[in-house]
Order: structure tokens, then sequence, then C-alpha cells
């Protein structure tokens, strides 16, 4: 695959949301679209529990200060529409291996994450209706961090910001069961859900530092991928640019456990 050009790797951020606002457009369309049609399962069944708020379990412990919330609505007895969200941050490593710089103090830290999927129950498979049982669901998210922390250079005793931004965008297919519970409590579980994943990075280092920034700024990547080391499978070894910014595609996959309520 050939390199971008330098314009398009620093817009790939805009970019990315720009696709993902297209497709969360098109998932709600859909939705309306299913909700003008009449629902016989409803209409016989009478009222049914509809709806469903669910918290991510898994993002308190893949990422700092993460909290994520779901959403679901049954548009029928066999499909659903779901969107998810939630603020996580994404810490960096204080320690940077082969190198002598450090990083203390996170001076600002935030990041947020969103998606969507639609649902679909499968009918041969599953004894009831949606939401229980086995699901298949093409999905779209979109993941933004960034950090900033201070450091110090052990050569020269200088001060060191750094500032890092990280975007992951997915789009892909999972499957998972959901467990429904004395008919108000659910327990979400996505097993399996590969996606192709968009990985795009950008580090400044400001302050004065001995040696090839480059260098360090390679130093503090590397880093990153060994703290997660899910990260460093996904990005294929990655290099950086001398702009601080490494992009690339690759294979990824989402899975999680949320535990909900029904009403």
């Amino acid at each position: 695959m050939s390199t971008p050009s330098r314009k398009f790797r620093q817009n790939r951020a805009q970019y990315l949301k720009m696709l993902f606002t297209v497709s969360i457009l098109f998932i709600f369309s859909m939705w309306v679209h299913a909700q003008s049609k009449p629902d016989s399962a409803t209409v016989s069944q009478g009222k049914k529990l509809n709806n469903t708020v669910k918290i991510n379990l898994s993002s308190w412990i893949l990422y700092t200060n993460g909290v994520q919330m779901a959403y679901e609505r049954i548009l029928s007895p066999k499909r659903s529409i779901s969107i998810f969200g939630g603020i996580i941050s994404f810490p960096v490593p204080s320690a940077i291996a082969n190198s002598n710089i450090g990083f203390d103090n996170d001076k600002k830290k935030s990041g947020f994450a969103m998606g969507a999927e639609y649902r679909f129950y499968l009918a041969k498979e599953n004894k009831f209706a949606a939401p229980r049982g086995v699901y298949l669901a093409p999905f779209i998210s979109y993941y933004h961090f960034n950090n900033i922390r201070s450091g110090h250079d052990s050569t020269n005793s200088d001060k060191l910001t750094l500032n890092t931004t990280v975007d992951f965008f997915n789009v892909g297919g999972e499957l998972g069961y959901q467990f429904v519970i004395k008919k108000r409590l659910v327990i979400d579980c996505v097993l399996f859900g590969p996606a192709l994943s968009s990985y795009h990075f950008d580090l400044k280092l400001d302050g004065n530092t001995s040696g090839n920034q480059n260098e360090k700024l390679q130093a503090i990547l590397e880093a990153m991928k060994n703290k997660y080391p899910l990260l460093k499978d996904l990005t294929n070894g990655s290099g950086i640019s001398s702009n601080g910014i490494s992009n690339s595609w690759s294979a990824g996959f989402r899975y999680c456990i949320m535990i909900g309520y029904r009403f």
C-alpha cells in the first residue's frame, strides 16, 4: 500500500469523523424505516420491554477512567438497533525503554468512544424473541484520545511536554449472545467481532532533548504498544514519520461484556 500524502495524514481524523457521521445517519434512517412498519408480534402480545440500557464492564479493565453505556431498541422479534459510547482515557507510559526521557504527571487527559450496531437475532438458533439469544451485527465505532504529560530528560534536566492524540476507526461484524434474567436484567456478551481498523497517532514533544527527536517519538510509540500488546499486534509494527504522525490500516476486533436493565 502506498504512503498517504502529508495533507491526507494531517486531515485523516476529520475524514474519519465525517465517515462515522454518515454511517450513523444511515443506520438511523434504517431504524426510522423499520419503525414505520407495524410489528405484528408487538400488537398481538401487548406492550413489550423494547428498551434496554447497559453499562460496559470491559471498558473499566481496558481503559483508564472507562465509563461506557449502551442503549438497545427492539425493532421486531428478531431485530434491534444499538448505540454505545462514553468517556475513556488512554494513558501514556511513564518509563520509556532505551531512552533518557521519562514522564511524570498528566496535565490533561481526555477521550471518548461512540458507535452503533444493527442486530439480527438468529431465528433458527433462538428459542425466544429479541433481545435474548444469539445475534449477528454489523457495527461501526470511533475512539478518540488526547493526553498531555509533563516529563524530563535525564541528560540535561530539561522539562518536556508530550502531547499525544490517538484515533481508532473500526468497521466490522460481531457475534454475541445476550442473556435475559427475570425479564428485566440482561447480560450481553460480544464474543467475536472482527473489523477493519484505521489507527492514527499524532505525537508532539516540546522541550530540549539530546539525540534525534524522531527516535524519541518512535521510542514513545513503541512504549505505548508494549504497554498494550493488543495495540502492537493490530498496528503491524508501523513506524512514525518525521512530523510525529503514524497511520496504519489493520485487522482489529471488538469484544465486551455488558449488564443492563430492560424497560
